[in-house]
């Protein structure tokens, strides 16, 4: 039966020109790298996964930890207070982080 044999007033889902993506989010990763004076820079990721902890790694893996949200909001207003008590923050750190999904 099609759309003109329907008797009238019966709804009739209209298709979308694309179909909604209903897969799952994919996970993102913020990455910043962090100058060194004596050696390369640092690397700083945070990783956000849907419904999971994030995931923080310093350096190349050797410093990580796993928060909850409310966790990093706190780490975020602490650690925003303590480092601007240090002076102005450096030119470097000026930019806009993109996430990506590698």
């Amino acid at each position: 039966m099609t759309a003109d044999e329907l008797p009238e007033g019966t709804p009739v889902r209209i298709p979308y020109a694309d179909e909604p993506n209903t897969a799952p989010e994919p996970r993102r990763f913020y990455r910043l790298r962090a100058p060194h004076v004596e050696k390369a820079s640092v690397p700083v990721t945070v990783r956000v996964t849907p419904d999971a902890d994030l995931y923080v790694a310093v350096g190349s893996g050797r410093r990580r930890m796993y928060l909850t949200p409310n966790e990093a909001w706190a780490l975020w207003r602490c650690l925003s207070e303590a480092v601007a008590s240090t002076g102005e923050p450096p030119e470097w750190i000026r930019v806009h982080v993109t996430p990506t999904h590698r």
